[in-house]
């Protein structure tokens, strides 16, 4: 069947939707996460304030503006968010650009297999390819880095004892992350190694803890290299603010199994209720295959499509925005 006008401007209507959407999430991500690194400034600046003035002579905080606190920790500890470190999350190292060529290649291959094997519409073929090798990529690295966050932040709050117990007999804090790396196994372990690693080829330890947190990606490794840092900074009692550090670590875990045993309902609702649609259209498809036909090989069909599309996007968004919440 050849594809007609109103085919390809469906087509084109579909990408572009698809586009925007995508873009948009990035971009209602990413203002997220600045809004929770600014919260997460301002309660380390109210946290480290009285010691901040205490070494207001002699600190080189204070001939930096230490009083300007996002300035202090844009220069100091930059957060960097892209493509790269995205992937770099997953803890696997991956070329960015093989990654999108696989991407693209997935898609190809599904696109194929959903018109020829399945001798489906052209037209849906055509747009089952692209949101694959939209979504499926997405779903993989979203799956791998919530993997590997959950093996980092088990062993963390081991590696912070340890780091604690080596300042206390008296140790450098080079020394106990050092101590750590050669320790501590898994992800927590790779990250300190890459610290250690890398100081002791002499580079800046703000440069160093601001590199590796971009690679980890992890907002309780990010908080332990601003506790480092001022530390350096202002000094005091390193070790105490590690144990503090630790404490509330663990208090965080227990709080976010607590909220994910009493949300489990809700989550298990939330699946349900999103896959349905899936599920029927497909049970229709595979028993009436004629009965869609209307829906897939007409100008009108193609419009409801893309309205239904758009709606079931939207509320499929809406529901796992309701259903999952991270706990700060």
């Amino acid at each position: 069947m050849n594809i007609s006008f109103v085919d390809l401007l469906s087509v084109i209507v579909a990408i572009t939707f698809m586009a925007g959407y995508g873009l948009f999430m990035f971009f209602l991500s990413s203002h997220k996460k600045r809004k929770e690194d600014l919260n997460l400034k301002r309660r380390l600046g109210e946290l480290f304030k009285a010691s901040s003035q205490k070494e207001a002579v002699t600190s080189s905080l204070i001939k930096e503006s230490f009083s300007e606190t996002d300035n202090y920790f844009k220069s100091r500890l930059p957060k960097i968010e892209g493509f790269t470190e995205w992937i770099q999350h997953t803890g696997l190292d991956i070329d960015p650009i093989f990654f999108g060529i696989g991407s693209v290649l997935l898609g190809v291959v599904i696109f194929l297999i959903t018109f020829f094997i399945v001798q489906a519409n052209p037209i849906f073929a055509l747009l089952f390819g692209i949101a694959s090798a939209f979504v499926l990529p997405w779903l993989l690295v979203s799956y791998l880095t919530n993997v590997q966050k959950t093996k980092f932040l088990e062993d963390f709050p081991t590696a912070l004892d340890m780091i604690q117990r080596a300042l206390r007999a008296g140790h450098s804090s080079e020394r106990a992350i050092e101590m750590v790396a050669t320790r501590v196994t898994g992800p927590t372990g790779a990250a300190f190694q890459q610290i250690a690693e890398k100081m002791s080829l002499g580079e800046p330890p703000e440069v160093v803890l601001a590199d590796v947190s971009n690679k980890v990606g992890i907002d309780e490794f990010r908080m332990l290299a601003i506790v480092l840092i001022l530390q350096r900074e202002t000094g005091g009692s390193l070790a105490e603010s590690v144990e503090n550090f630790s404490k509330i670590i663990r208090a965080r875990q227990n709080l976010k199994k607590k909220v994910k045993a009493l949300t489990g309902e809700v989550r298990a609702t939330a699946i349900l209720l999103t896959s349905i649609p899936f599920i029927i259209t497909g049970i229709v498809y595979l028993t009436s295959p004629r009965y869609l036909d209307s829906l897939f090989y007409t100008s009108t069909g193609h419009t409801l499509l893309l309205i239904a599309g758009g709606m079931l996007s939207t509320g499929i968004t809406i529901i796992f925005r309701m259903a999952y919440k991270d706990i700060y």
